[in-house]
This record gives structure tokens, sequence and C-alpha cells, in this order.
């Protein structure tokens, strides 16, 4: 059962069903945030100021349980993978395959190693502190590590999810991959466009180099998941 703040938010009619499942979840910058149930919901920060991996599993369980609620709260079925990673009776279920030992997978974790060799040789407050949110819209070096690790994060789940949809024929779990490569697709768009911009003010070869690894990532990607550029996530891409 959904807790009862839950309950009281889902009743505003402007709320957009299932929003937060189609995001890049950078809600500085998101223009639906007020028709998001899960930003609504975010209880307010935290003053420790300690490291967000503390405890991570406890974190992690909690936000589990917390996308369990609000699916419960707008009257939507919560996944079925979900339920299975909150429930303690049974040890978790196996992946429908390893999404890093596909060729794509493979190509999207070697973009994240790239970007991360690359931040690990600067010196930028941005990496130190959240990013912060600007008036006018976040810098390029902040849009490319924004993203860096969530655009291979978001593959690998467009390749479970289609794993899962040709074994089972599951229209939630077809659904569900198209709208993943889909927030990877607007996470290689706009991270190539930073690198572009970057290249004005920094010589780095690595950093063109990372740009020709996205755009055959981002042809491959299409190439995999053909239904995904054209998908439409209600409230986001109208």
């Amino acid at each position: 059962m959904a807790d009862l703040r839950f309950l009281q938010l889902a009743t505003d009619p402007n709320l957009i069903p299932g929003v937060y499942n189609a995001c890049d979840q950078w809600c500085d910058y998101c223009p639906v945030t007020a028709r998001c149930l899960a930003f609504k919901c975010q209880p307010a920060a935290g003053g420790g100021g300690g490291d967000i991996y503390d405890n991570v599993a406890e974190m992690m369980r909690a936000s589990m349980t917390f996308l369990k609620d609000c699916h419960e709260a707008e009257g939507l079925e919560p996944p079925e993978e979900l339920l299975r990673l909150l429930d303690d009776s049974e040890p978790p279920a196996p992946l429908p395959c390893a999404p890093l030992e596909d060729p794509l997978g493979r190509m999207a974790k070697h973009y994240a190693m790239l970007a991360t060799a690359f931040l690990a040789t600067h010196d930028h407050e941005s990496l130190t502190r959240r990013l912060p949110k600007r008036e006018h819209g976040p810098t390029p070096f902040e849009v490319f590590v924004f993203y860096h690790v969530l655009i291979g994060i978001k593959i690998c789940r467009a390749i479970v999810g289609s794993a899962d949809a040709a074994r089972s024929g599951s229209a939630a779990a077809r659904a569900d991959s198209n709208v993943s490569a889909k927030v990877a697709l607007v996470g290689i768009d706009r991270s190539y466009d930073a690198l572009r911009v970057m290249t004005l003010d920094d010589g780095d070869p690595r950093i063109e180099h990372m740009q020709r690894h996205l755009a055959r990532l981002r042809r491959d990607v299409e190439g995999r998941f053909p239904a995904a550029r054209a998908f439409v996530r209600p409230g986001l891409d109208r």
C-alpha cells in the first residue's frame, strides 16, 4: 500500500503518470517537474554532507521502494523486476542477458571509460560537488559530465529490456527498451554537441576521439532500436 503522502499528491490532475520513467533525471533543467509525482515527493535534502556512496545498498532499496510507491499512488502496476528486487523471500532472478557481454554494451562501457579517464585529468570543481543549476542552462562541460555514465546505463537497460521482450513477448518490456534507448540517444546527442563546443577551447585530441566514438555509438543504438528515436515520451517530447 502506498504511503498516504503519495496518494494525496497523486490526486493532482496535472500529473503525467510515469513521466519519471522516461527522463534523464536532471531535474534542474526538466520542464515538467511540477507534473512529476516523483519530483513532488522527493524528501528534503539532508544536511549531513556525507559521501553519496555511504550505505549505498540502503539508499538503493529506499529508491526502489519510492519508485514502487509512485507507481501504486498513480494506479500503475509496478514493474515485475522491481517487485522481485524488493522481495526478500527469494534470491534475485538472473538477468535475461548480460548487457556488458553484448557488443553494443561493450561499446557503451568503453565510452564511459574513455570519459572517466579524460575527467580524471581535469581539476574541475564540477567533479567534486553537485552540478549547479544555472539560469541559462548547463555548460558544455557539465553536460558531458552528467551524461558520461548515464548513456551506458540506459543502453544496458535497453538491451536487457529488448531481450526480455523477445523472450516473453511483453509489450511493457518492449516499451521500456525503446524509452531507455531514447534517453540514451538524448544523452548521446547532447554529449556530442557539448564535446564539439569543448574543442573550441581545449585542443586535447581525446575530445575528438570521444566524439567519433559517440557518433558510432549513436548509429549502432539507432540500428539496434529503430523505434527509439521516434518514441514520444509524454510531457518530454511534445
